[in-house]
């Protein structure tokens, strides 16, 4: 089977965001399979699709620095993108991609591992992630978009954990260095790990090597069509928008808390974050006993169907509080959503978790 590869010049985190999207409508069309390679020109702070902004930027930093805040199409958690990365997309057609998330990263993301361990890096696969002996050195995400799946990720070349640990949001300068600090201790680099920053021209050989022979295709080199670009373009000045990059916090402007607050005898506000498998990040407003509004956050992928997350939130607007769980187990039965992360159980779990707060007890 013959593939496409494609390695562009350096992005803007803009077109970083959406170079997949242009390539994964050519797939759906009938166009090859294409492994796409390139990388940042200059840093900035990508945030998940299910993410509020408000929660995890530190946005008076981002500012000052001019650093771009960019929402992508993908889950997951906010990573600070920087030139240090090499990033890669892989879009293939959708029949050929496995069903079950554990085994569609297993299929891809196998010769990156393979990679790493041509240049003497013990590289494992973790569920999404690459680790070098517990250490994380490569993130991945996957997303359906019509008829294609697309698997994206990178090799950390080298890390600038202080640019990091600045951008993010924490609770005090005091847990900044001690996020400086851990960061080190769970990330490392191709840099971190044999001493030197390899050429990028000699990845992406090897990585095309390892492709072909695990997927047993052949690559030609080629460049993005036209109409790939165009679209592109598009995308791309779609995502400068602030509407798109604020969408989350915009869809609940009256739940920015990060505690549980009484307002009166008949109205609580009320915020948890509960690790499942990824972290969940609710903020509720009860109004007598109902649910009068919830966000529900967090790094996880929701594979399909696309705007399920939005539409269980709606579906959960004025429901009473003893009647969550029914609605809950209901949206989950009828939608039957593939999402990495979470299962209907651990979201009410960490609803029922925060119900139980002294706060929210008060007024239901």
């Amino acid at each position: 089977m013959s593939w496409r590869f494609v390695s562009l010049p350096p992005q803007d985190g803009y077109h970083m965001v959406t170079s997949f999207v242009s390539v994964a409508d050519y797939v759906s069309r009938g166009g090859k399979d294409t492994l796409l390679v390139f990388y940042a020109d200059k840093p900035f702070v990508n945030v998940g699709v299910h993410q509020e902004v408000w929660l995890e930027v530190n946005l008076e930093f981002t500012k000052k620095m001019g650093i771009s805040v960019v929402r992508r199409d993908l889950g997951g958690g906010t990573v600070v993108i920087t030139p240090g990365e090499h990033d890669y997309f892989i879009v293939v057609r959708a029949e050929e991609a496995p069903s079950t998330p554990k085994a569609l990263y297993e299929k891809y993301l196998t010769p990156v591992v393979n990679v790493l361990k041509s240049y003497g890096i013990n590289a494992e696969l973790r569920d999404q992630d690459i680790v070098v002996n517990g250490k994380k050195i490569s993130g991945n995400g996957a997303m359906t978009y019509d008829k294609a799946v697309v698997v994206t990720g990178n090799i950390l070349l080298s890390l600038d954990v202080d640019l990091i640990s600045k951008c993010v949001k924490v609770p005090s300068e005091k847990f900044r260095d001690k996020m400086a600090k851990e960061m080190s201790d769970w990330l490392t680099s191709v840099e971190k790990e044999i001493g030197y920053v390899p050429p990028r021209e000699e990845i992406n050989k090897r990585l095309k090597e390892e492709f072909e022979k695990w997927l047993n295709v052949k690559f030609e080199d080629a460049s993005l069509t036209p109409e790939e670009i165009q679209l592109w373009e598009k995308l791309a000045r779609d995502k400068m928008n602030e509407e798109w990059v604020y969408y989350k916090d915009n869809r609940h402007p009256e739940l920015k808390t990060e505690r549980c607050v009484k307002i009166n005898n008949a109205v609580a506000l009320c915020h948890i974050d509960y690790k499942a498998r990824k972290l969940l990040r609710i903020t509720v407003k009860i109004v007598s006993k109902k649910i009068d509004e919830i966000s529900i956050s967090g790094d996880f992928f929701v594979m399909s169907p696309k705007g399920f997350i939005e539409e269980l939130e709606d579906s959960l607007k004025g429901v009473d509080v003893a009647k969550y769980q029914e609605v809950v187990k209901k949206m989950f039965e009828d939608k039957k959503p593939v999402i990495f992360g979470f299962a209907a159980d651990d979201l009410i779990k960490a609803i029922d978790e925060l119900m139980k707060k002294p706060e929210v007890q008060e007024v239901i």
